[in-house]
């Protein structure tokens, strides 16, 4: 299962890989959009996110790999820090999220934001914007290599191009992720309706 995962991931990886070569080179004018531009979702590779072999950063310095919270549904989503049009409408539908499955559940969920600019955004930067927007430890932020990056992203389903202007062009999507690494629901856009996702949580 877990050679199965990495097989469809590089394959999907390729195939997007392949598909922003050929958009980069016949729709230049797509990227002049400015930051803010929200790209479409794609479907995500089926399989556990804990079987992919990746090590990220923390926003406190140290290692961290998925697994480590295997056992704890939490949820998971992909932003930059420097992002001022679509990751702070992103972060704050994630923190109405967490606190409807509290007054649900009883429980403060695990939220995960993984971010697609690897230059930038590392530990430090992470932390500041943290306490920026003043989340507590039940949240984590990730940074990693690139091709790393691009990896969860396919498994995600979420579609990410850095533009002319150093910003990013991405989809919005969160996931609900299982005590097994599964996704189990998602919410693709700002303002949508998390209901689904949260009568999953609790059946979990």
């Amino acid at each position: 299962m877990k050679n199965t995962l990495i097989v469809r991931t590089l394959v999907l990886f390729f195939c997007f890989s392949f598909y922003s070569f050929c958009d980069d080179h016949h729709s230049h004018a797509d990227h002049q959009h400015g930051e803010g531009s929200i790209l479409a979702a794609s479907e995500g590779a089926k399989g556990s996110l804990f079987d992919l072999p990746i090590s990220w950063k923390m926003e406190s310095g140290q290692t961290f790999l998925l697994n480590q919270i295997q056992g704890s549904p939490f949820v998971i989503s992909m932003f930059y820090a420097s992002c001022q049009s679509v990751c702070p409408r992103l972060v704050a539908d994630m923190e109405e999220l967490a606190k409807k499955i509290k007054e649900k559940t009883g429980k403060v969920p695990r939220m995960v934001l993984v971010s697609f600019d690897s230059e930038k955004d590392n530990p430090t930067v992470l932390n500041a914007y943290k306490k920026k927007m003043k989340l507590g430890e039940n949240w984590s932020f990730l940074s990693g290599k690139e091709e790393d990056v691009r990896m969860l992203s396919v498994v995600l389903g979420i579609n990410y191009k850095k533009i002319s202007n150093g910003e990013f062009n991405h989809s919005a999507v969160y996931s609900l992720v299982s005590k097994e690494g599964w996704v189990v629901s998602r919410v693709e856009g700002v303002g949508s309706n998390t209901d689904s996702l949260i009568n999953m949580y609790q059946k979990l």
